[in-house]
């Protein structure tokens, strides 16, 4: 990684067991940027959680979706579930599972990729 965004995409099983890999792939990509250790595990246990909150909502997907753009600015993630079926709402924005990942990393924000709802995590390196 030279600076230039370097795009990783995961696309896994929407299956709770998933997240175990999200976890690995996350850390592993994070820990490539200036990020302190507490940061990549900070963001290794945000995404675990946004992508169990995402699978919660959407029971009939099929696949759980992230894509890492790192830079030297900062990592950024964009994790979601595809599949049929309307996906239910993401939950109250006060419950445990969002102060978890709102508490970790930078900046999130709800969105959607394809029609489907998305949550975006953002982390700043040390350098920037």
């Amino acid at each position: 990684m030279d600076g230039t965004r370097d795009l990783v995409n995961l696309g896994l099983p929407a299956d709770p067991a998933s997240i175990a890999l999200v976890r690995t792939v996350v850390a592993g990509v994070a820990s490539k940027l200036a990020l302190p250790y507490d940061a990549v595990d900070d963001l290794r246990i945000a995404a675990a959680e946004a992508s169990a909150l995402l699978l919660t909502a959407h029971p009939d997907g099929s696949r759980l979706r992230v894509d890492l753009m790192p830079s030297t600015a900062d990592l950024r993630l964009t994790i979601w579930v595809e599949g049929p079926g309307p996906a239910a709402d993401l939950g109250d924005r006060d419950g445990l599972a969002w102060r978890v990942i709102e508490g970790l990393a930078d900046e999130v924000a709800v969105t959607e990729v394809d029609g489907d709802p998305a949550i975006e995590l953002r982390v700043r390196t040390v350098s920037a």
